[in-house]
């Protein structure tokens, strides 16, 4: 779905072509556009001392501090220096290690959450350029590890384990001052490992372990920063005053290892992926959504799982979607992507569907690509706007179009594709709906092969088998190849008419 696809450039490329490096500034420069930068998305500086000795700037015990209606973040970075390098440039040091403090207050529980996060990058290099209402900053170290370092909920101490450490890491990022502040980055690390190690906090043997790793990973940011100190603390709000997100996430070769056990349940799943996609975009106008992975293999056994061991392998698997989330009068787009190709199964999977091995083991695939138009009655992310809608339905629908559907299943492969508009003046002539025109197109090839493959696997009986055939043979007609059957169903809004290949069906 390429109109899904969020950033077709990298930071680096803009940074490049942007031009701020040719500028000077100093670093009283870079410590206000911290300052301004931390104000936009809500946050407050306040540093234990701050010394200028012309050209450096010493900040020592700097408090970070951010808060909403149910969660506080607070930060106390030990040292900070903002150097003058002589060329236009600043370089800036940050201490060894810090803590990050975050309390959870959900308002819908009387849960009280609080962890402590470690976050230790040594030898971190960063370097400052451009002009004070755009700097552009380049970064990189060995390592960074975020660890962590305490977990209580509700008064009680969990025992944990967990942190995860990037290796070799470098990036860059641009800040843009203004009414509309902006920054645009990436980040690149050549190994990231997750690992999470927590025992049951109600005692016995129960744990929950998990160990994740990527190579080559990749993360490209852009976003407009919500204007928080405005007024602006929630959700809608932030989008209402013009904040907006994109963040792309790619990674090569992957493995996961997770782990799990309680009194009663277990579970336990490995695998791998060639490589991976998360993809998403949100903004006051849309929403948007994509995750993919290739060449992944997966192996999960428990108590829930029938077979000692369950392996399923996808050549690739894949979601994603677009919608709007604003209240509007005027068409948006949407749209809906799913894709599972090439999916095998172990055979201890298969000889419980086919013990006596009747079916085709061929790998299944499904394609789902849908697109249109449409608007909503509300915006999605503001309860009270929600409950203000009065219509029967959400929103209206003005178009959809199906650019692709495609399943390939025990020897049968149906594919299709249409397009439909709605009328929704028009809700009476189909109880309810908007009255939809237009054309579905439909090939199932290996139709025959299927039904028959079913009944020798003893999974249909003959007589129902015959049913299926007779219904296929009222809403299609032989194609151009062997045991192909193609279908043109047709819709007229305007009189109520469904056809099947000029046949009238209602």
């Amino acid at each position: 779905m390429k109109h899904l696809k969020l950033l077709s450039g990298t930071a680096v490329s803009i940074i490049a072509s942007s031009g701020v490096a040719q500028a000077d500034v100093t670093a009283a420069d870079v410590w206000q556009a911290w300052q301004d930068s931390a104000a936009a998305v809500g946050q407050t500086l306040t540093p234990g001392s701050e010394q200028d000795s012309g050209g450096v700037i010493t900040i020592t015990d700097l408090e970070v501090a951010m808060q909403t209606s149910s969660t506080s973040v607070t930060t106390v970075v030990p040292s900070m220096t903002f150097t003058e390098n002589g060329d236009g440039t600043v370089s800036i040091a940050l201490a060894d290690s810090y803590d990050m403090n975050v309390s959870l207050r959900p308002e819908d529980t009387d849960e009280e959450i609080d962890l402590t996060i470690n976050v230790a990058s040594p030898d971190i290099e960063m370097t400052a350029s451009g002009e004070p209402d755009a700097i552009s900053y380049v970064y990189g170290a060995p390592e960074m590890v975020f660890t962590v370092a305490s977990l209580v909920v509700d008064g009680e101490t969990i025992e944990i384990d967990a942190a995860v450490t990037a290796s070799t890491i470098s990036g860059a990022y641009v800040v843009s001052g203004g009414d509309d502040s902006a920054m645009t980055g990436d980040f690149e690390a050549e190994s990231v490992e997750i690992v999470f190690d927590m025992m049951d906090p109600e005692g016995g043997d129960g744990f929950f372990k998990a160990n994740l790793t990527y190579q080559d990973m990749a993360v490209v940011t852009e976003g407009a920063m919500m204007m928080l100190s405005g007024g602006a603390t929630e959700l809608p709000d932030m989008l209402a005053a013009g904040g907006s997100t994109n963040t792309k996430f790619t990674h090569g070769p992957a493995t996961f290892d997770v782990d799990f056990r309680d009194r009663r349940d277990a579970f336990k799943l490995i695998g791998s992926a060639a490589t991976g996609l998360f993809d998403v975009a949100l903004s006051a106008e849309a929403l948007s959504y994509a995750i993919n992975n290739t060449d992944l293999q997966m192996t999960m056994s428990g108590s829930e799982i029938p077979v000692p061991e369950l392996e399923l392998g996808f050549g690739e698997l894949g979601f994603g979607f677009l919608t709007p989330v604003s209240k509007s009068e005027t068409e948006q787009d949407f749209g809906l992507e799913i894709t599972m190709a090439d999916l095998e199964m172990s055979d201890m999977l298969w000889s419980l569907i086919d013990p006596g091995d009747a079916l085709p083991h061929d790998p299944a695939t499904l394609i789902v690509d849908i697109a249109g138009k449409g608007n909503l009655f509300f915006d999605m992310f503001n309860p009270d706007s929600m409950m203000e809608v009065e219509a029967d339905l959400p929103g209206e629908l003005h178009e959809l179009n199906i650019n692709q559907i495609r399943l390939a299943l025990l020897g049968g492969d149906l594919t299709g594709e249409g397009a439909f508009t709605f009328n929704n003046e028009d809700l009476a002539t189909f109880d309810g709906l908007p009255a939809p025109t237009g054309t579905l197109s439909l090939q199932l090839v290996g139709a025959n092969a299927v039904i028959d493959n079913l009944i020798a696997a003893g999974l249909v009986p003959e007589d129902q088998a015959m049913g299926a055939r007779v219904m296929l043979g009222l809403f299609a007609r032989p194609g151009d190849g062997e045991d192909t059957l193609v279908s043109e169903i047709e819709v007229d809004g305007a009189t109520g008419a469904i056809s099947a290949n000029g046949q009238r069906l209602q």
